[in-house]
Parts: structure tokens; sequence; C-alpha cells
């Protein structure tokens, strides 16, 4: 007796299915590893700017004895739908001096939020001049 065979058997059919989905699933595991990721990167990025943008408003501010009495202790926080929605920035600003050798202003900013981990901190220091 020749018999042909037409189509899959239900075993064939079960393994590639399961194959089928073991593929899936690892795709979509590393689609969601690769968004939260860039998240994390878009996140740590905004900070950063938020950061660089404070240190750099210090810096170019005017005159330099007011600088601490200015700065020191800003806390801003962002509401709302804006891109920085969610961050919170802190300045501190010390003076070290003066003295004949020793005369500057550290200025530190650090931003907080958005499940930053660990939070961004950026520290500068300022001569006199």
């Amino acid at each position: 007796m020749n018999q042909h065979r037409r189509g899959f058997s239900l075993v064939e059919v079960i393994v590639a299915m399961t194959i089928l989905t073991g593929s899936l699933l690892g795709f979509a595991y590393i689609a969601q590893r690769f968004t939260r990721s860039n998240t994390d990167v878009l996140a740590r990025t905004l900070g950063s700017e938020l950061a660089t943008a404070r240190i750099e408003q210090i810096k170019g501010a005017r005159p330099y004895a007011t600088l601490v009495t200015t700065y020191n202790g800003i806390t801003e926080s962002w509401t709302g739908t804006s891109q920085w929605s969610g961050f919170t920035r802190r300045t501190v600003v010390a003076r070290t001096g003066p003295t004949v050798n020793n005369d500057f202003i550290t200025v530190t900013v650090v931003v907080s939020g958005r499940a930053l981990n660990p939070v961004i901190r950026r520290t500068t220091s300022i001569a006199a001049f």
C-alpha cells in the first residue's frame, strides 16, 4: 500500500509554533529593552542639558561678587507638558576666599527626576575676575 502524505502532522505544527513563539517573544524582549534604553538616554541628555545651561548662565553672569547670593540654593522644578517636565534642578554656589592666592567659586548643579539613577551632577570652578 503506497500512501502519499499531504500536509503536516500535528507534532510538526506544534514544534513550528513553539519555535515561532520563542522567536517572537525574543524580538519583543529586545524591542522593549531598546525602548527603555532610548527613554533613559533621552532623560539623561535632557538632564545634562539643564545642568550645563545653569553652569553656562552662571559663568556669563556679572559681577563676580554677587554670584553666590544670586544663585546659591536655587531649586527649580518643571511640570506640565514642556520637555523639562518631571525634572528638578538644584544649584549650590560656594565661594572660597578671598585670599591673595585663593579666590574662586565652585558651582554644583544637581538634576534629578524622571527616574534618573544616578542623578546628574555637574561641577565647575570660576576664578575671580
